[in-house]
């Protein structure tokens, strides 16, 4: 149970579990964390054998972990840009779907463009014709160079694919990028840790264009993060004048909307 002092609870769309102590996520549970999407990520590039068991590991192992520590466990699991194999990538793309008969599984995630190119816009549009077929949401991964040019084309291919854009979730959106995101009717989710969005910027971004469609997520587990991203940020919304209900909009109600 998250500690009396704690203001609000919340659920992060977008942590890495497989990189998160126990120990940690039973401190983020008390600070409030009561659901997370565990996704796949980026461990550089491998073989499609260590890809599956890598979704293998986030099914059976970290929602367990998760479950453990008090927090209800949800995965996506895709082919991260960054990881895509050069070998067996089709047959991964077969592998994907029958992950989904688990209710664990609840959305493809992240896929998305890292460096660009066609391999890479070909393995992303796939993903989306699938989630559409599953009639799962998607966490669209947005690269740290050359971001704008990048979800440029991504939200091009999303548009330009079966997938409505309010099943789409396009985080680590920057300054450039959040008015397209939001332009084309995706999700915009904002990381709030030091190298991606402050949280004062985040409130300056929520008081001028409304909560609607806007979520926050941590990145956590992924490299250096500050494990207290999400927990900080609600009371620093409060502080700069956001009502308690924009913040649940945000750290609730705002992410489990996304998911149904």
């Amino acid at each position: 149970m998250p500690h009396a002092s704690v203001a609000g609870v919340f659920v992060d769309l977008h942590l890495h579990a497989d990189g998160i102590p126990d120990q940690d996520l039973a401190t983020l549970a008390y600070f409030g964390l009561k659901a997370a999407v565990t996704c796949a990520r980026d461990s550089g590039a491998g073989s499609a054998a260590e890809l599956v068991k890598h979704w293998d590991g986030l099914v059976q192992n970290e929602t367990q972990r998760l479950k453990t520590a008090g927090i209800r466990p949800m995965v996506a699991l895709a082919l991260h840009p960054a990881r895509i194999p050069w070998h067996g990538a089709d047959d991964l793309l077969h592998r994907l779907p029958h992950y989904f008969d688990d209710p664990r599984v609840v959305a493809l995630g992240e896929l998305g463009l890292q460096d660009g190119g066609p391999r890479e816009e070909e393995i992303f549009a796939r993903q989306l014709e699938l989630a559409a077929r599953l009639q799962r949401p998607a966490i669209v991964h947005t690269p740290a160079k050359e971001k704008l040019q990048r979800t440029k084309r991504a939200l091009a291919l999303v548009k330009s694919s079966p997938l409505e854009p309010s099943q789409v979730l396009i985080d680590h959106v920057s300054d450039e990028t959040f008015p397209l995101v939001r332009a084309v009717g995706c999700w915009a989710g904002l990381t709030v840790q030091p190298e991606s969005t402050d949280v004062e910027r985040a409130a300056q971004l929520v008081r001028k264009h409304g909560a609607e469609r806007i979520v926050l997520t941590s990145d956590i587990g992924e490299g250096p993060t500050d494990l207290l991203a999400l927990p900080k940020a609600a009371e620093a919304l409060r502080k700069a004048g956001l009502s308690q209900e924009v913040v649940r909009q945000l750290m609730w109600d705002g992410p489990l909307a996304f998911l149904h």
